[in-house]
């Protein structure tokens, strides 16, 4: 249960974002603010997954190009994440985002040749009439930023198939290197667009970087090893949507649209159907797997009885054929020992 929160609570950090990315507006540029994002959260992580993870700094230099590949796609997922809250509004693109899963189901399709159920299937309908009520490729003041928010999905979609595709599994201390990666990347644009008018919003790019970065990410992490997986995915779908909009009503006073809200909530719900499913599945393959282990095991313990008792029936063969040759032996030395005429 302290587990749950600890995600739930991560979500909350999540669901931030928006609100801080409005509020900062244009003081910072908005790829400034994408690496000092990143740059504030490495620094915040650092010494907290140097005590956590003690094998955070030793990089495998095999990991190295999975941790770059991966790095690559977060910045490029926030990046495009937060110019979309520039030129949306919050419940636009975080709505929006939660088509994200529904990209991997289809790429895992193609790439991973991972089988498309009619379950799954029934999922990526409902949400596509979601993501056709919202609309996001209507033109308008808000277009843009729409298609921005489709965009973020799609690069985390691609990032979740990297991932996948490496078939490893990341620890806490993996986190750090996304960040570096992701940091170095970006730094550029701290030479080509500056800082901006940073001292005027500095407490707001701080709680960015620190609470809605650094904290959101460890505690999701943290809580990810000691949970399941859909269960994770379901919680953060539920909760950071809900707090964004929120929080968007709340600081900002962000009006409320129905068919966003519709839409989205079409979204929210096909995918819970999904991670609930695939639960199902992975539990369903689980049993399978023991069930295997289970046969194999009392084959060989079978096998092992019965070559037990293979060995004594050789055992008792090659005994009696001692017997017989020292009783063949001891005919033949009495028949040796009869001799003509005594009979």
């Amino acid at each position: 249960m302290r587990t749950h929160l600890v995600m739930g609570l991560s979500a909350v950090c999540f669901s931030l974002v928006g609100v801080l990315v409005k509020l900062i507006g244009e003081s910072v540029p908005v790829m400034s603010i994408v690496f000092l994002r990143f740059f504030i959260g490495l620094v915040f992580l650092a010494p907290l997954l140097a005590f956590l993870d003690r094998n955070t700094f030793k990089l495998n230099p095999g990991d190295a190009k999975a941790y770059f590949v991966v790095g690559l796609l977060m910045a490029v997922t926030l990046s495009l994440f937060v110019a979309a809250n520039l030129f949306a509004p919050v419940q636009n693109v975080v709505l929006i985002s939660r088509v994200s899963p529904f990209f991997v189901l289809i790429l895992a399709s193609f790439l991973l040749m991972e089988k498309a159920t009619k379950r799954k299937l029934v999922s990526l309908a409902v949400a596509f009439v979601g993501l056709a009520i919202i609309n996001p490729f209507q033109s308008g003041n808000y277009h843009f930023g729409n298609m921005l928010a489709l965009g973020s999905a799609f690069a985390s979609a691609l990032m979740v198939i990297a991932m996948r595709r490496e078939d490893k599994e990341h620890s806490i201390g993996d986190v750090f290197w996304f960040f570096f990666f992701a940091t170095l990347i970006l730094s550029p644009a701290i030479f080509l667009f500056g800082f901006g008018d940073m001292l005027k919003v500095w407490p707001l790019v701080l709680l960015l970087g620190v609470v809605g970065t650094g904290l959101a990410y460890l505690l999701y992490n943290f809580a990810l090893e000691r949970m399941e997986a859909e269960d994770a995915t379901i919680i953060s779908t539920i909760v950071t949507p809900v707090f964004a909009i929120q929080f968007a009503v709340l600081f900002i006073g962000e009006t409320l649209s129905e068919h966003i809200l519709l839409g989205g909530a079409l979204l929210i719900g096909a995918g819970i159907y999904l991670e609930v499913h695939r639960k199902n599945i992975r539990e369903a393959e689980e049993k399978i797997e023991k069930g295997i282990e289970k046969i194999e095991k009392d084959a060989g313990k079978i096998e092992k009885e019965v070559g037990s008792k293979i060995l004594k029936v050789k055992s008792v063969v090659a005994g009696s054929k001692v017997v017989e040759k020292n009783s063949q032996e001891q005919l033949s030395k009495l028949e040796a020992g009869v001799k003509p005429g005594k009979l």
